[in-house]
């Protein structure tokens, strides 16, 4: 039997631990007594309390690579975001994740991060740093961008906030990037404050920024490539030099007439609503090719900051429900582009051709090779394009431009008020179109960069050549140059092109201008012979396989029973497609002398 000494507690005066005990007891109850009446008044900040422990308590007993005090932070950030901050998320392809993914390049944001994707400079923009940044003695642009990937989040304050920001990929659904599937995804920003109003200072500084920067330059998105996503997204988007009016040459009074048109219709949307009338505005710009309506649109949105949304129905991708997906995603106050909307659509000349290639005896459905079916241009029906300008589901706030070189193979229900408000027409070079361009060419202030020294084919020979000031000198050749091009042939793209082979030689341009003309006279001649040579090629082929493939509309004569069961078979078969012998042998008998005659032939 063990023993054990018994413990010696000193004796202590119990008043003194009922002291000691009071110390202690009477501050916790009061304490609880507080929380209790705190949880009693406020049910929210007690089934709040109850769910961190609950997800304490869940979070510690979960079992994982991930150690269970790490996770249990993760789980105690994560509901500390919930309850005093507020996020938003951007997505690519929407106009607002361009003015988010500006606003952090503004703020150095890429300064803390330490992953870049390195591309090639060039027109497509990327919202990144150049080398320039990178390295402070340099100032030039570099041939190279540095794009952040962002991907661990990163931690900034602004006006007094703190932002976290976060950036994450889209998912790979195993489809290359030609089907419209990139690692682009999404930006998401969080506010450690739960005053929604900062969101929306931030969202506005960031717009205005946006549209600060791109100011001098005209942007323009494209949606090149199909998309799987349930958001439409502009895949391309891309930076064009902005371009002044006074470099586009029109006829006098026709740019400013678009401008101030354009202008009007943005400022008057109030107006438009007051009245019940949808605010919307259709432009086409109809001419011969290179007469300057893609350079009228790129001017106007430059002039007027408004960014371009480009879509060619041309593209196998484009139908219905694609095109009108794109022009809803497309923002107020801004320029809805259809290039070439004529080439969606087959003319008169391809339906006269396709008609005329059907061979008579056969089914339109037939599966003979030797038949060839109307192909459609593209996969947008007329009534689509309709709907997406003027329908129900129409958007409102847009300019809609479209272009066309032949107006006359446009359906008139598109070209109608309401759809199409205002047309205008372009043409080939007239002889004050060929003077301003070449003024422009050769302006005054680059007089110490031009060549004046007067050759012996010089048109010009007053004596008092040299004592003339420059800007006479280049009033007069720019007089002589419009005089020997001539009128109405040529288009103003054209005439650019042979002033770019006498960039600083304006005498040059001028005595080379007429053997140009002829050089281009009889390119256009051979041109034409061989489009000639090649369509009576085509008609002679399409004609024979017409007359080698026509089926014979009655069978060889044979005597006795071989014939009879013949005709009998044909009965059988005319009376199984709906048609009686008489009707039958009817419908083939016009074509009986036209059948001998070929065999004859």
């Amino acid at each position: 039997m063990s023993y054990f000494p018994r413990p010696y507690y000193p004796r202590t005066n119990q008043s003194d631990n009922e002291n000691n005990w009071s110390k202690f007891t009477w501050p916790a109850i009061g304490l609880f007594s507080v929380f209790a009446t705190l949880f009693r008044s406020n049910s929210y900040l007690l089934d709040s309390v109850k769910l961190l422990i609950l997800g304490s308590i869940v979070e510690t007993g979960r079992v994982n690579h991930v150690s269970p005090r790490r996770r249990l932070a993760q789980w105690l950030l994560e509901r500390f975001k919930l309850q005093y901050s507020i996020t938003a998320q951007f997505d690519e392809g929407d106009p607002a994740y361009e003015w988010i993914i500006h606003f952090l390049t503004y703020q150095k944001v890429w300064r803390r991060s330490y992953n870049f994707r390195v591309f090639a400079t060039n027109s497509k923009r990327k919202w990144s740093i150049g080398s320039s940044e990178i390295n402070a003695t340099t100032t030039t642009k570099g041939s190279a961008e540095y794009v952040p990937t962002y991907e661990s989040p990163q931690l900034f304050r602004w006006n007094g906030y703190w932002l976290e920001i976060r950036r994450t990929k889209a998912q790979n659904t195993g489809l290359s990037p030609q089907f419209g599937v990139s690692n682009n995804g999404t930006i998401f920003v969080t506010l450690y404050t739960l005053d929604f109003s900062v969101l929306s200072v931030l969202v506005e500084e960031a717009r205005q920024r946006y549209i600060e920067v791109s100011r001098p330059d005209v942007i323009v998105h494209m949606a090149d490539a199909p998309h799987y996503t349930p958001t439409f997204t502009w895949t391309n988007v891309k930076r064009k030099v902005r371009r002044s009016l006074s470099s586009i040459i029109l006829q006098e009074g026709v740019i400013d007439s678009l401008v101030q048109d354009a202008k009007e219709f943005i400022e008057t949307e109030e107006w438009y609503h007051e009245r019940g009338i949808p605010h919307r505005r259709g432009y086409l710009l109809h001419g011969p090719p290179g007469s300057g309506k893609s350079s009228t649109i790129y001017a106007l949105a430059g002039e007027l900051g408004l960014e371009i949304y480009s879509l060619s129905l041309a593209s196998g991708f484009v139908d219905d429900s694609f095109l009108q997906q794109a022009a809803s995603s497309i923002p107020k106050n801004s320029i809805f582009l259809i290039e070439d909307i004529d080439c969606a659509f087959p003319s008169r000349e391809e339906i006269d051709d396709d008609a005329a290639s059907f061979i008579p005896g056969f089914s339109a459905f037939s599966s003979s090779p030797f038949i060839h079916t109307p192909s459609r241009r593209s996969c947008v029906t007329l009534s689509g394009l309709l709907n997406v300008i003027d329908g129900v589901g129409s958007e409102e706030g847009k300019l809609f431009f479209a272009t066309t070189n032949y107006i006359d193979r446009l359906d008139p229900a598109l070209l109608r008020p309401g759809r199409i408000d205002k047309k205008l027409q372009y043409s080939l070079a007239t002889k004050e179109q060929a003077a301003s361009l070449f003024l422009q060419f050769y302006p005054e202030s680059q007089s110490q960069n031009l060549v004046l020294e007067k050759s012996g084919e010089c048109p010009d020979s007053d004596s008092d050549f040299n004592s003339n000031s420059f800007a006479e000198i280049i009033v007069r050749l720019s007089e002589q140059f419009a005089s020997r091009v001539p009128l109405d042939e040529f288009s103003t793209a054209e005439l650019q092109g042979y002033l770019l082979t006498c960039k600083k030689q304006p005498l040059q341009a001028v005595e080379g201008v007429i053997n140009w003309v002829s050089d281009e006279r009889t390119e256009r001649r051979k041109r034409r012979e061989r489009e000639e040579a090649e369509r009576e090629k085509a008609r002679k082929k399409r004609d024979s396989l017409r007359m080698h493939s026509l089926p014979p509309q009655f069978p060889p004569s044979a005597p006795g029973l071989i014939g009879h069961q013949y005709m009998s078979d044909h009965d059988d078969s005319s009376s199984k497609a709906g048609l009686s012998p008489e009707t039958y042998e009817s419908n083939d008998t016009s074509n009986v002398s036209v059948t001998t005659a070929d065999r004859r032939t």
